[in-house]
């Protein structure tokens, strides 16, 4: 919704202030998170749950505004940086570990010592590293925030420090993540809380056969498959369920860059959106 009239009259210098400590943070002032830094800094003037203001409404705005270079993003969000302004932000999805080992023995140590409600973080990896720099851990001293996104994305992926836990992130020794991956080495179904009997899992051929019918659809309609859907179109469109732990994956995007599918589809990943 479009802000109320003295809300929208100081809105440029509310998006100034915003803008701003989003490059101290070392953050792509994309708009879902410029959305967020007003928001937060609304409650911290005192307001009660601020809403989120339209995204719509908000790049309009910024549009406007001279000292602010608006340009699309990849995923169909867009981002409003400082126009001339040189910039250092962090690619948080970025693979490359440049960070001391001495670091991550201190992540992995710290996480491995927490229990009850402190193990369990936001989900998503901007909240989860506010969370984390509220609680100044002497490892994460002197790191942006968009150092320390970068380390819990990195932490999730590769070192398995932490892992997903019903849409949260906990350290990876509680985390649905461990049990997929010990599934996998076993090549049995991960079974999956609050669901019933699963049906019978699709072996290699069964896979390849389904899997050639999904793209020749999507190739068809000239459209991506989102790696989100694939086993859901597996369980509603041909009764069996997909499951890459049985196959001897921990991950469904893992699974569909083996070998054998090279010839059947490719995994893409634009916007942060994973694709086939």
């Amino acid at each position: 919704a479009a802000p109320p009239a003295a809300a929208a009259a100081a809105l440029p210098l509310e998006i100034a202030r915003a803008v701003e400590s989003l490059y101290e943070d070392q953050l792509r002032p994309y708009g879902r998170i410029l959305r967020k830094r007003l928001a937060e800094q609304a409650a911290c003037s005192g307001i009660e749950e601020p809403a989120e203001m339209d995204a719509g409404v908000l790049r309009t705005i910024c549009e406007r505004l001279p000292w602010l270079a608006v340009q699309d993003a990849e995923g169909g969000d867009w981002m409003a940086t400082l126009a001339g302004r040189p910039d250092s932000f962090v690619d948080v999805y970025s693979p490359d570990d440049a960070y001391p080992q001495e670091l991550w023995a201190n992540t992995k140590a710290y996480f491995e010592g927490l229990d009850g409600d402190e193990m369990v973080l936001p989900g998503g990896r901007y909240m989860c590293a506010q969370v984390l720099a509220r609680r100044n851990l002497p490892f994460l001293a002197g790191r942006s925030l968009g150092q320390i996104a970068h380390i819990v994305q990195l932490a999730i992926s590769q070192k398995k420090v932490l892992g997903y836990s019903s849409g949260t992130v906990v350290p990876y020794a509680h985390s649905q993540s461990m049990l997929k991956d010990k599934h996998a080495e076993s090549q049995q179904p991960c079974p999956r809380p609050g669901r019933g009997r699963a049906a019978a899992a699709a072996t290699w051929e069964v896979m390849r056969e389904h899997l050639q019918q999904l793209m020749d659809n999507a190739t068809a309609e000239r459209k991506h498959i989102p790696l989100s859907s694939i086993k859901r179109l597996f369980r509603t469109r041909f009764g069996v369920e997909l499951s890459e732990t049985a196959l001897g994956y921990a991950k469904m995007s893992e699974l569909l860059r083996d070998s054998r599918l090279s010839d059947l589809c490719e995994v893409r990943l634009p916007g942060h959106r994973v694709v086939l």
